[in-house]
């Protein structure tokens, strides 16, 4: 480089060396190149550019980067301003750096007709690229922008130094040396703390996930001691990683991030599991068991405020987890948080259902007056949205604690109750078209059937059920009552593993946990009943002697009992309030339909149409193919459900396997056949024959419903192509299954912009996307 005295010489040399190797810069070049450089770092650290994920060392680096491209720039040649400009417009995708590249381009085309040095519109020219370079947003592949980006930058700064005078070149290089010296020195110096916090990072780790794991599974105490333990060895770690020499990797990129997250996940991590374990301490879940019918509501009250602290420590874990993800973390490190950040999650969710339950549950147990529950006993051996039939129910009555059972009775009584008085239905116009045939009324002004107690949870949304069963019960004559509990043979196996072996009359040996689900889905059934009762009647009446009349666990043992049920739909509640319905939720025992929110969707129902218990043979397998656009949200797919009979002709009797309704021969299966999606059919097939479909609505979803008849031994596929268009970028699917005597089996399969592959035994609501399968939140 060399500097002249005047504009005259300028001008002169310019014109002399123009078409040499080298630009010249003058030192009355200097203050416009400078200025240009300075304005364009500025610009540069507005960018949004973040190489460290720290505010200061982004804008340091981004703006010193884009600083030292322009200046070098002032001695590039004018066709690599223009090729470094071009690369701008072919990578933008938007308008600014595409407008940007074009004007480094026209500024570098400028030049070049000129041929002249003029290095301060050179800079203008590479700053107008790099501006434009720093606002890429390409989506082929993560850090494709900043590929590109550095990529170009490089090729100016390559283009701009070889064109400077040799001892200029060494300058810089030395300075680039010193700079790359600086950074591996940093390095060293994180790389040190971090090995020097090795063991206290292992131990902690495993000691925050053992203590979650143990929280999650209802050991508090042992959770906490695992987490003050962990808690220990995390403080330690920050100690060590907060070491001076440990700061400056700060500065340095994609090393930066690693810093930043194991820094800050370690220090959140610390305080969110001395927190968790401090509340862990004073919180009794042991005090809170049932005995002779009685629970601690005052027990209850003192928990809310440790429950609450709790909730907090683990929330602010979580959030730690997900602010310290970074797409540039190494993949040990990414897996690590990953596993860590899930673990989390789920124990957040836990932890704030926990105190849900303990703001909920006073007032629910009757601590603010009386609160009467009817409980709704129903059996998938006849097959309905909601886990079945109701045969028999029961009014619990909880005041102050204290639980007793104050009726019980048939479903059949409150039928004939009803059918002595005219009454009328208040739901939704889309709830009335979807299950006037069923009884329910053609509207609200609309007389409704005394049979649709049979049909009441016909409907997949215990939400909708509980209302409608709530007035079904107080037109048939029964006092106002609280909420409403359905539940069926796989929630009693949950009870009877907390209560023991029940007696049952008639029966010569116990029901247990073990035994009692097959025995009321199928065993009952060949037993000599002339009268034609279901002994689910007995069973339930047994089963609630053993809770009101004996102890059962603490929560956390009772949850474990039945928690399977409850996440299965087994065992669905509904309350009128909207906190307490809020908690339900939270704990999955809400039993909704789950919204749409824009996902794909996907649930098969078979609803009884013979009134019998033929569905206990029952078996189903659901086969989604699909092809996503993420541009458009476009779904094409392929539903494919089969159904197969697996009943005898003979063998059980008449209210089993046959119809005192229907002339149909005994063992055959006639079946409501309902498939909900958000899609619209466009055809379908019943073993290769064209099938029509009776299609309505409900809470969003389009319901396609089809008669199909099963012989004995009978299998039969049902086909349905279905199109429709979705939330564009990003494909999930939401499965809602039907509480079955037989698990369906389900089987997904969506490729184009998703590639999503699941096979399961479908027990509970879940969404499935590209990640996996999650519970339905």
């Amino acid at each position: 480089m060399r500097f002249g005295g005047g504009a005259g010489r300028s001008a002169g040399r310019s014109a002399g060396q123009s078409g040499g190797r080298r630009n010249t810069v003058t030192r009355s070049d200097l203050p416009a190149m400078a200025a240009v450089a300075a304005v364009g770092a500025i610009a540069a650290a507005l960018a949004g550019c973040r190489p460290t994920g720290n505010v200061v060392g982004d804008a340091l680096l981004t703006g010193g980067l884009a600083a030292f491209t322009i200046w070098i720039a002032a001695t590039a040649a004018w066709w690599s301003l223009v090729l470094a400009g071009a690369f701008t417009i072919a990578a933008a995708g938007a308008w600014l750096p595409f407008a940007l590249g074009l004007a480094g381009v026209a500024v570098g085309l400028y030049l070049g007709d000129r041929r002249a040095s003029l290095p301060p519109l050179r800079c203008v020219s590479a700053a107008l690229t790099v501006q434009g370079l720093l606002r890429l947003q390409l989506h082929g592949f993560f850090a494709a922008s900043a590929l590109v980006a550095g990529g170009t930058m490089l090729f100016l700064i390559g283009v701009g130094l070889q064109r400077r005078r040799r001892f200029a070149r060494r300058r810089i290089l030395k300075y680039v040396l010193v700079g790359l010296g600086v950074a591996v020195v940093s390095i060293a110096g994180f790389a040190l703390a971090a090995l020097g916090t090795r063991s206290d990072l292992e131990q902690g780790y495993h000691g925050m996930l053992d203590g979650l794991d143990q929280l999650q599974s209802g050991d508090p105490r042992t959770a906490a001691a695992s987490l003050h333990e962990a808690a220990q060895h995390l403080a330690a770690a920050d100690d060590s990683l907060a070491a001076p020499w440990s700061q400056p990797a700060r500065l340095v990129p994609v090393v930066a991030q690693h810093q930043q997250a194991i820094a800050a996940l370690v220090s959140h991590a610390a305080d969110s599991a001395e927190a968790a374990a401090d509340a862990l301490d004073v919180v009794d879940f042991d005090a809170l068991t049932v005995d002779g019918g009685h629970i601690d509501i005052d027990a209850i009250a003192v928990m809310e405020e440790p429950l609450d602290r709790l909730q907090a420590a683990v929330t602010d874990l979580q959030q730690a987890m997900l602010a310290a993800d970074s797409p540039w973390l190494v993949q040990p490190l990414a897996q690590r948080l990953d596993t860590y950040s899930t673990r989390a999650t789920d124990v957040a969710r836990q932890a704030r259902a926990i105190h849900s339950a303990a703001v909920n549950a006073p007032a629910m147990l009757g601590a603010d007056g009386p609160r009467r529950y009817l409980m709704g006993f129903a059996s998938p051996a006849e097959a309905r949205g909601l886990v079945g039939v109701m045969g028999n129910y029961a009014v619990l009555t909880i005041d102050d604690g204290f639980i007793e059972r104050s009726e019980f009775g048939r479903i059949n009584d409150l039928r004939n109750a009803l059918a002595e008085r005219p009454f009328t239905l208040q739901a939704s116009p889309e709830f009335h078209q979807r299950y006037a045939r069923w009884g329910a009324g053609a509207g609200n002004d609309e007389p409704a059937a005394a049979g649709f107690w049979s049909n009441v949870t016909m409907t997949p949304d215990m939400p909708t059920a509980g209302a409608l069963i709530t007035q079904l019960w107080e037109a048939s004559g029964g006092a106002p009552i609280d909420g409403v509990i359905i539940l069926d043979p796989a929630a009693l196996a949950g009870l009877l593993q907390a209560t023991g072996p029940i007696e049952v009359p008639g029966l010569a040996t116990p029901l247990t946990s073990a035994t009692v689900e097959e025995f009321l889905l199928l065993q009952q059934y060949a037993l000599d009943t002339p009268e034609r009762r279901d002994l689910l009647e007995d069973v339930a009446n047994a089963t609630l002697d053993a809770v009101l009349n004996g102890s059962l666990p603490a929560p956390q043992h009772l949850a474990a009992a039945l928690g399977p049920a409850a996440t299965e739909g087994h065992l669905l509640m509904w309350s009128p309030i909207a906190d307490e319905q809020a908690m339900l939720q939270l704990v999955g025992l809400d039993g909704a339909l789950p919204a749409l929110a824009g996902r794909d969707g996907l649930a098969v129902v078979t609803d009884n149409a013979i009134a019998n218990k033929i569905d206990s043979f029952m078996e189903r397998d659901v086969r989604y193919q699909a092809d996503y656009d993420a541009s458009t949200g476009v779904v094409s797919g392929t539903i494919t459900v089969t159904l197969t009979n697996t009943a005898p002709a003979s063998g059980y009797p008449d209210y089993v396997i046959g119809s005192e309704f229907l002339d149909l021969p005994q063992g055959t299966n006639r079946t409501l056949l309902t498939v909900f999606t958000p899609l619209e059919q466009m055809g379908a097939t019943l073993d290769g024959a064209q099938q029509g479909f009776n299609r309505t609505t409900e809470l969003g979803w389009n319901a396609y419903t089809a008669t199909i008849d099963l012989p004995p031994g009978a299998s039969r596929t049902l086909v349905i192509n279905v199109l429709g268009a979705i939330a564009p970028d990003g494909y999930e699917l939401v499965l809602r299954p039907q509480p079955l005597a037989r698990d369906e089996q389900v089987a997904v399969s969506v490729h184009g912009d998703a590639d999503i592959d699941y096979v399961a035994a479908l027990t509970r609501r879940v969404v499935v996307s590209e990640s996996g399968a999650t519970p339905v939140r």
